[in-house]
């Protein structure tokens, strides 16, 4: 299933399959054009903290890729840029049976039991491709929001899934994820996928 994003800057780039350097290379192109978009926006303008926040996660990925610390530069902009200090990274595997952790912080017995006492479904959810941010109003998010997921980013390197990042609970004065949050969710989307999922892929733990 192709990865579907809503990435803010309108450009539609496709990182996979594209060795590290490249995709290093690739994320400093798109951090110069939302400097760019920084530049010519009032800063007095929400849209200029919009532009601001892609220009320094994407400056930071960058980074992560070339020192192949993605995993937990992933966690970092969480914490940073988006309130939430219980995050999960997760791989398939092959036959979609199976959930492994990647990296995470904040993560509880209480999430893994969540996550694999429903493995099933959240594959599932992860196979449909779509960047989420989880509201227990809206009808088809009821099964995140019952793990205690707020807010699910596909992960992949072409057309298939192979993993996800699963935000939990937010930091008390975040009172959930808006737009801005969902701009920067689609550049995670894009390009962590091809980061970790890679021949050389990026280890790592829950602390």
């Amino acid at each position: 299933m192709a990865s579907k994003t809503n990435e803010g800057s309108g450009a539609s780039t496709n990182a996979a399959g594209m060795p590290a350097n490249g995709l290093a290379e690739q994320l400093e192109v798109r951090s110069e054009e939302y400097l760019c978009y920084c530049q010519s926006t009032l800063p007095s303008a929400e849209r200029h903290t919009t532009w601001s926040r892609l220009y320094a996660a994407s400056q930071k990925l960058s980074q992560a890729v070339r020192e192949n610390t993605v995993a937990d530069m992933v966690l970092e902009i969480a914490s940073n840029f988006m309130g939430c200090e219980e995050v999960a990274i997760l791989r398939l595997d092959a036959d979609y049976k199976q959930i492994s952790f990647l990296s995470g912080v904040g993560v509880t017995g209480k999430h893994r039991h969540a996550l694999q006492s429903h493995t099933e479904q959240l594959i599932a959810e992860i196979q449909r491709g779509q960047v989420r941010i989880v509201n227990n109003k809206v009808p088809g998010d009821e099964l995140l929001a019952s793990l205690g997921i707020t807010g699910l980013i596909p992960l992949s390197q072409g057309h298939d899934a192979e993993g996800a990042i699963v935000f939990f609970n937010l930091l008390p004065q975040r009172q959930g994820f808006d737009s801005r949050d969902r701009e920067l969710m689609g550049l995670l989307a894009i390009y962590v996928g091809p980061s970790l999922f890679a021949p050389q892929e990026t280890s790592g733990r829950i602390r």
